[in-house]
Order: structure tokens, then sequence, then C-alpha cells
């Protein structure tokens, strides 16, 4: 009995140490796998610009560096003044987006009066620290301060670019902003304004001549009307040159026909074969058919364009020269310029606008768009208020991502088929290959031409011996082994693989579909109260993640301006009616209001307080000196007296 007993304690307590084992591992893997996932997030900071405009020393210096040429810049008061929109921001942030690591405020120099300057989370920047030449400075433009915010000292490497206009309206998460999977997410609006009265951006070197986009800030209709030989297009003909197009449809017709009758009946117009052969009459009559085919087309809808000029034409009124009360737009003007400079580099592409939101910013990308743009950021900078030569800034940042490409090896194209990595290319991932170079459906000749290419670069020595992996080929394949060497061998080959696949897009990037409806909402705060007041209502009943609400008031309605203020303000509070960490006490205001006054103070009471420290210091050393004297002198006194 008792070794039974002695046998069920140590049952017991070796089931004890195995359940305190186990529940020991768990608890431990759980702290590990916490603190890898707290090691591989990214840490994310926000970067807000800050102005406040109603400032009388800040007015006086926006005063003296304005010029005489109203009409080429851009100082528009309203853009400066301050509704106390950043300390909701802020509230905003903090509600919605925790997560986020540290806030950066780039101001002039000014301290908002309401700033918590003791808060570890936010850290206030003036111009002087990241401004790349500080002789630009004081500057007055907000593209020329955006393209300097990536130099802020211990800032992440990503990071979110907030306007304090901007604020979040329902829980926000980086993945908003950048997925590993997606890459980054961009956000857009509406298409750029037309370059020019009845000229959109897609007339631009659309292939037709268009008379009304032959402007310079149309870039001349992006060489639609010069011909091969240089000569610039006659636009009194235009009518007569339209009237050929029905004889050119005839010729064309004709030809079609004459060319048909010298193909087999098995053979088909698009037939791959037919296009690649190295029949020379054959390639140059089928290029003569699509040149004709491209220039009916072509003039179908040059008739289509100028009678929708012509519809425009009746309905508005063409001005030729500004008017002088129509105050300069500094973002529309950089926005064209902008767009005028990538369709330079990049080629000529239908843009849309920004969406008002923020927008996640890479430190290294930045730089890179700085670079290949130097001369054009060098005087984006020099710019002390906005003009139209900036560069705009998140234009400029997300059609860069989307428009930066990198070329690619035959290898690495070979790689990207090679889905099981067997270094060749199976039946099943040569079929994906030709989903890519063909139109579908599929047909047996375009299949038959591809494979028929394969195995005359495998016939002619090229392929060498390399062993097919198992389940490689279908039961009816024909086709040899498909390696690495033999396609980079093959040059008909590696010439259709180049052309296709030869560039790829250089950053991971989608674009959020419908972004303005389902994510984005944006007004333009003017003086009319009823639409304010409709316009915040709209925001309250339809809430989006990114709200942004533009001051476009006008200057000379002072009255009506108050009460907007009161009613955005009210607006502001009954969205975030609790203060954020980033705000002092309601009944504490900072003492200065700019950072130099801060810096002096905070110095002069350094040399006070070292001050008072030596004197204390000397005092006490004075103390101890006579009491150590006193002392000795007893026991000197004792010893010898």
């Amino acid at each position: 009995m008792v070794i039974l007993r002695l046998n069920k304690r140590i049952s017991f307590f070796k089931l004890f140490l195995a359940v305190t084992f186990f529940i020991f591992m768990i608890i431990y893997f759980g702290l590990q796998k916490n603190k890898l996932e707290c090691q591989l997030q990214e840490a994310v900071d926000v970067v807000y610009t800050w102005v406040n405009g109603s400032d009388p020393v800040f007015l006086q210096n926006l005063e003296n560096y304005i010029e005489a040429e109203s009409d080429l810049y851009d100082v528009s008061k309203q853009r400066f003044d301050d509704k106390e929109e950043l300390k909701f921001s802020l509230r905003s942030l903090e509600k919605y987006a925790p997560w986020v690591n540290h806030v950066y405020i780039v101001t002039n120099g000014q301290i908002p009066s309401w700033l918590n300057l003791d808060y570890e989370k936010v850290t206030l920047v003036t111009h002087e620290e990241i401004f790349k030449d500080t002789f630009n400075l004081p500057t007055f433009s907000s593209p020329a301060i955006e393209s300097n915010l990536h130099r802020i000292s211990r800032l992440s490497k990503k990071f979110i670019y907030f306007n304090d206009d901007i604020f979040l309206g329902m829980p926000t998460y980086l993945e908003d902003f950048f997925t590993t999977g997606r890459g980054f997410l961009i956000y857009l609006a509406w298409p750029v304004p037309d370059c020019a009265s009845n000229c959109p951006w897609i007339y631009v070197a659309d292939g037709q001549c268009d008379e009304d986009c032959f402007l310079s800030q149309c870039q001349m209709d992006g060489g639609d009307c010069i011909d091969f030989n240089g000569k610039i297009h006659n636009f009194e003909n235009e009518t007569k040159n339209l009237v050929l197009a029905d004889i050119i449809n005839k010729v064309k017709s004709n030809f079609y026909q004459t060319f048909l009758k010298k193909l087999s009946p098995n053979q088909s117009l698009m037939n791959p074969r037919i296009l690649l052969k190295n029949t020379s009459n054959i390639v140059n009559e089928t290029k003569n058919i699509f040149d004709a085919v491209n220039r009916h087309n072509g003039l179908i809808m040059k008739k289509e364009k100028l009678v929708r000029t012509e519809n425009r034409k009746r309905k508005t009124r063409y001005v030729s020269e500004p008017q002088a009360n129509v105050q300069f737009d500094g973002y529309s003007a950089s926005l064209q310029h902008t767009n005028r400079l990538f369709n330079s580099k990049y080629g000529f592409k239908s843009r849309k606008v920004p969406s008002h939101a923020p927008i996640l910013i890479d430190k290294d990308i930045i730089s890179d768009l700085q670079f290949t743009f130097a001369r054009e950021f060098v005087i984006t900078e020099r710019n002390r208020v906005r003009r139209k030569d900036d560069m705009q800034f998140s234009f400029s940042y997300y059609y860069f991502v989307m428009s930066e490409r990198e070329n690619l090896t035959v290898d690495q194209i070979f790689d990207l088929f090679d889905t099981d990595h067997s270094s060749t290319w199976s039946d099943r991932e040569i079929r994906t290959l030709l989903t890519k170079l063909y139109e579908l459906p599929l047909s047996y000749a375009s299949i038959d031409h591809f494979e028929e290419l394969l195995r005359n670069c495998s016939q002619n020595g090229i392929n060498p011996e390399v062993p097919t992996p198992p389940f490689e080929r279908y039961i009816d394949s024909k086709l040899p082994t498909i390696s690495k060497i033999l396609v980079k061998s093959c040059i008909s080959l590696t010439e259709i693989l180049v052309q296709r696949f030869g560039t790829k897009s250089k950053y991971n990037y989608s674009i959020v579909p419908n972004s303005e409806k389902n994510n984005v909402f944006f007004a333009m705060i003017n003086s009319n109260v009823s639409d304010v007041v409709r316009n915040l209502d709209d925001v309250r009943s339809n809430m989006r993640k990114f709200v942004c609400l533009n001051d476009n008031v006008d200057e000379t309605k002072e009255d009506e301006n108050e009460l907007v203020k009161a009613i955005l303000y009210d607006f502001y509070f009954s969205l975030f009616p609790h203060p954020s960490k980033f705000e002092l006490p309601e009944d504490v205001r900072n003492k200065f209001s700019y950072i130099n006054d801060l810096k002096d103070w905070k110095r002069y009471r350094n040399r006070v307080k070292i001050l008072v420290f030596s004197v204390m210091s000397v005092i006490v050393c004075i103390i101890f000196y006579n009491f150590c004297k006193k002392k000795c002198c007893r026991i000197i006194k004792r010893l010898f007296c």
C-alpha cells in the first residue's frame, strides 16, 4: 500500500511538471512571437506642415518678400489661415491611428499655443533644420517645404505626410497605405485639368493634329502637327483633308482584298506566323494594311473631335488672355508644369490628380525622384512663394512610383515563367507564356507557330543535352526540353521576349479603385454659410477614412468668414470633443510663440542654473573648508598642546 501511494504521488508530480512545462513553453513562444512581430513591424512616423497665418510677424515677412509680378506667383492669404485644424487632426490621429510611432510638425519657427512640447511622441522641426540650402529661407511655398521633409533627423524610412486640413474619419491602419503584396496604395481623383481651352490632355500626342492643342502649354500637341519632313500641319486645309477619309477608306478596302487573295485558305491575317515570317513582301504589305487602318480610324476620331470642339466653342467663349481680377492658382499651374515634365520623361499619358489624402513617402524613392528631376527641385526650393514652375509634390511622387521601370535580362524573363524552378519550361508554363504574348482565346495557329519556333531553335544544334524533368510534357507534346540555354541562344525568341517582357515596374504599387467615393471626402470651404453647412452635413452622413476640408474663403467677406470659422470649429468639436495627449490643459498656453524665443529662454535658464549651481558649490566648499579647518585645529591642539 505504501509503495502504491508512493507511485501515485510520483505520477501526480510528473503530471504536474509536464503541465507546468507545457504552459511555460506556450507563454515563452507566445512572447517570442509577439517580440518578433514587433521587430518585423516597421515604425512609421507622421509629418505635418503647419503655419499660423494670422501672426503679425509672419504677415510682415510675407509682405517683404512679395514681388511686383502678381500673376507669377500665388500668395493667397487663406492658405495660411489657422482654424485649429491641426489640433483636431492630431485628435483624429490618436483616436484612429494609435500605431503611429512619432509625429513631427514642420513650421517656420512658430509654436502652436496649445501644443504639449513635453509629450514624447511629438517634435517641432523648423525649416532651418531640413532645408538643403538655408539661403532660400524664409519660404512661404508649400512645395518648397514638402521637397525637404525627408531630411528630418531621425525620421523613419517610410513616413506619412499629412496636411493640417486633413483628418481621419475612421480607423486607419498601415495597410491603408502600404502592403507587402500590393505595394504602395495610390489614391487618385479626377483627370488633370485641360492644358488649354477645348484641349484635354487625352488629345495631346494621340496621333491626330488638333489646332486647339498646338500651343506651348500643351507641348505643341505632342508633335502630332509635325510630319516626318518637319513641316507643320496646315490647319486651313483641315476640312479638305477630312474629305479624303472616304477615298482612303476605299483604297484601304481594295488593298485589303488584294492581300487576302495572296493568302491560302488555311491562312489568316492575324496568324502570328505571317506576322513573324521573314518574307519581306508579306511584312511590308501587312504594315501597309495596318497603317491604312490606323489612318482611317484616326480620321474618324478626328472628325468626332472636331464636332465636339465646335460644340464647345458654341457654348463657351475662349479667353486668350487672363483677366486681371483672376487670382493666380499656384496649385493648378504647378500641376500642369509637372505633368508636362512627366510627358517629356515618360511619354504622353492620361494622368489624374492625387486625392487630398495622407500619402506614404519612402525616403529612398523621394531621393531618387529629386535626383531624376534635380534642376526642377532646385528651382522649387528657391521659390519663396508658390509659382507655376514648382514640382507638385504628391503628383510627382505618385507618378514617379508608377512610371519608373527597370530592364529585365533574358535569364530573369525565363525565371519569371519557370514557376516550378526546374530550369526548363514545361508545357503548362509555355501555355502561360502564350497567354501573355497573344490575344485570347488562343488559336491553334498561334500555338503551332510558337512550337515551330522552339523546334527550329532546337534543330539548329543550339539545344544542349538536358534531361526533361518528369511531368513536364503533355502526352501528345512534340516539344524538346526547353532549357534556359536554349532560350538564350534562340535570337528570334529572345527578341520577342525582350520586346514584350523586357521591362517591369521598378516599384510595387496598386491604384485604389473609386477612392473618391469610398475612401476620400474632399470639400472646399468658402464664405457661403449655406454651402459650408451642407458640406459638413455630407461629411457627417457619409464619413470616409480621409477627410480634407480645404480653405477657399473670400478674404473680403470678414463677417461671413468669422461665422464659417465658428461653424467649422463646432463641427470639429462634435467629432473629436476629447483633448489628445498632444495638447496642453485647456487653461494652459505656451509662453512663447516662436521656437527661437523658447531656445533663448532655455539658454538663459541654463546659464542661470549654472550660475546658481556655481555659487552654491562655492558656498558649500567654503563651509566645508571652515568646518575642516576647525576640526584640524582641534586635533592639532590635542596632539601637540
